[in-house]
């Protein structure tokens, strides 16, 4: 690409790893920037960025960002402070991260480059006056907000950002004439396919669906004839062993969960077949093959869509499904379940949807039918 040799990682691990083993077998002409230890990443915020804002407005009374690796969050607040010493610091902070926040409840967020379950040295805790969690609905119905409204064209952190301050505002009781800074650290380029697009939002939960005629469109997802039986596999057998299951019951999709049949995860013969013919390859090195002994939880897919039916948020209907569907090639359905002890929630699959599945049930099922039993097909253990 543009005369770079490029190394495809097929997870993130696994890109960390081929970092450091290039860093260590090559010190002298290979160079890691490490924006989370470095520290030339703070100053360059403190002698730029926050120098910006100061330049333009003066004392600021408020800041409000979001935290990825930290080094915005110290370069502004000392600049900032500094020039204004009451100047109150505010944390945008994912729900569902602990970066920041470290007594919060951690759980998986989609709001992506802020937030996680690490801090980083150069994120410098003492500067934060205050902490505001945003949820991912928040986020992302603030991003399209602030494009539909305001022209600004940003992305999910930056949805974040601005939820955060209109919270902290509010709660602090700011006024006309006091000055508050937002950082909107992200476009809206890498997004298309997500919280821009409206099914993507209708299938996570936070847009409803549109309105339709069809006679289909309302009906539960009970309603749907599932033939076939997808493999149900624990998260400690092989990548061999996955595809065999998945021939014997002649699918493309296993499902994989824990001891306790909790979800863990989805992995397709398309994803494997991706992984196999496009395997990292470190220079002057033979390529790194896929191991088909190697556990399945290695190579699980991506970007999987999952609904409960008892999750009465989603609306779970076949047209939810459907639109679910437009973005997505299956989605995994089950139910919610909570620990009693832990607070912690699961999800339990039983059953795969793909697209195949809504065709079939259009085509075949007069528009008269009032039988809505249940007959979905179980997972094969």
């Amino acid at each position: 690409m543009l005369g770079a040799e490029v190394i495809q990682a097929n997870s993130k691990d696994l890109e960390t790893s081929l970092l450091q083993q290039l860093k260590e077998e090559n010190p002298d002409t290979y160079v890691t920037l490490n924006e989370h230890d470095n520290d030339v990443n703070p100053r360059t915020h403190y002698e730029a960025t926050g120098l910006e804002i100061v330049s333009a407005l003066g004392n600021v009374d408020m800041v409000v960002m979001g935290a990825g690796s930290g080094g915005t969050m110290t370069g502004v607040a000392q600049r900032l402070k500094q020039q204004n010493p009451h100047c109150i610091v505010v944390a945008a902070e994912p729900d569902g991260s602990t970066k920041i926040r470290s007594d919060g409840k951690s759980h998986p967020f989609l709001v992506e480059e802020i937030g996680g379950k690490l801090t980083s040295s150069v994120l410098d805790l003492s500067l934060i006056d205050q902490i505001e969690m945003v949820t991912d609905k928040e986020s992302f119905l603030m991003a399209r907000e602030l494009a539909k409204k305001e022209g600004l064209l940003c992305g999910g952190s930056s949805g974040t950002a601005m939820s955060a301050a209109i919270k902290a505002a509010k709660a602090l009781n700011f006024g006309i004439g006091q000055r508050v800074v937002v950082i909107l650290p992200d476009g809206i380029r890498n997004y298309m396919s997500t919280f821009v697009s409206d099914p993507w939002m209708e299938a996570q939960g936070f847009m409803e669906p549109p309105a339709h005629s069809m006679t289909w469109w309302n009906r539960p997802i009970c309603d749907l004839n599932l033939p076939h039986s997808y493999p149900k596999l624990d998260r400690e057998c092989t990548c061999r062993q996955a595809l065999k299951a998945m021939r014997i019951n002649k699918v493309s999709i296993a499902v994989i969960v824990d001891k306790n049949g909790h979800f863990v995860g989805v992995v397709s013969k398309n994803s494997l077949r991706n992984k196999a013919t496009n395997p990292p390859q470190l220079p002057g090195q033979k390529c790194k093959e896929l191991d088909f002994e190697d556990v399945i939880t290695n190579v699980l897919d991506e970007d999987v869509f999952t609904l409960a039916v008892d999750d009465d948020s989603a609306s779970p209907t076949i047209g939810l499904l459907s639109r679910m569907l437009d973005i997505t090639p299956f989605v995994i359905i089950g139910n919610k379940t909570t620990d009693v002890d832990t607070e912690q929630e699961y999800f339990v699959p039983s059953s795969v949807v793909t697209g195949d599945d809504i065709l079939d049930y259009i085509e075949l099922t007069p528009d008269t039918r009032t039988d809505t039993g249940n007959k979905k097909k179980s997972l094969t253990t």
